[in-house]
């Protein structure tokens, strides 16, 4: 692995994982289907500033990454968006947020100094304060798997709004996330193939290629985070 990678959880119920990366090498990475918006601040060891804005991802993106950058990230949770641009137009996209004089970025109408590792929770409250974190209770009870009382058209209605995919999609690609997981920890191909009901060990192959970008052989050995 060629950057050095630290996570943690955050105290906001919008925001699944805080991450926090140091680039020791050019390289890159490629980034598995998340099903999550996602924030990125990369600071360049020139002293240059890029903030990126990800939309739902449902397939595999190449992510470069060069020698000294420092990155913080946030992904939010599947189910949480941001209320300022629609899911719809940001799926699989990303894009790069205007920057300010005073070396900050402006999102949704508002300036923003760029966040730290340590201040992070600071950011995300001010987003949620100013209203442009959102969640649904519907979509997220149909990803915890909870019994539904709503049919089936209103939900997939919900997915569509609030993530830009099918429900059966963002499963899919939960399912493999969690297979990669597995298999990093040691779990044995079959084991994870018999665990999440895959068909056969073709279909988790199949499924893990497309999604995140590796085999199950290569993924038991992959040296990153998924």
């Amino acid at each position: 692995m060629s950057f050095e990678y630290e996570e943690k959880a955050s105290t906001s119920r919008f925001v699944d994982v805080v991450w926090q990366t140091h680039d020791t090498s050019d390289g890159t990475y490629l980034a598995a289907a998340d099903a999550c918006w996602d924030m990125i601040f990369v600071r360049a060891s020139d002293g240059d500033v890029r903030v990126l804005l990800s939309g739902p991802s449902s397939k595999t993106t190449p992510v470069p990454y060069q020698a000294g950058n420092r990155n913080v990230g946030i992904r939010f949770v599947r189910g949480s968006s941001l209320t300022h641009v629609p899911a719809t137009v940001m799926v699989d996209t990303t894009i790069a947020l205007p920057l300010t004089s005073e070396g900050g970025f402006t999102m949704a109408g508002h300036d923003w100094p760029v966040p730290t590792y340590e201040t992070i929770d600071t950011f995300v409250g001010e987003l949620e304060r100013l209203e442009l974190l959102s969640d649904d209770p519907l979509v997220l009870a149909a990803l915890r798997g909870d019994d539904r009382t709503t049919s089936p058209r209103s939900v997939q209605r919900h997915f569509s709004q609030v993530t830009g995919l099918t429900e059966k999609r963002i499963q899919t690609i939960v399912r493999a996330r969690k297979a990669a997981e597995l298999l990093q920890d040691g779990v044995s191909i079959l084991d994870v193939t018999h665990e999440l009901c895959y068909a056969d060990q073709g279909h988790l192959s199949r499924d893990l290629k497309r999604l995140t970008g590796f085999t199950p052989g290569q993924t038991k050995d992959r040296g990153e985070p998924i």
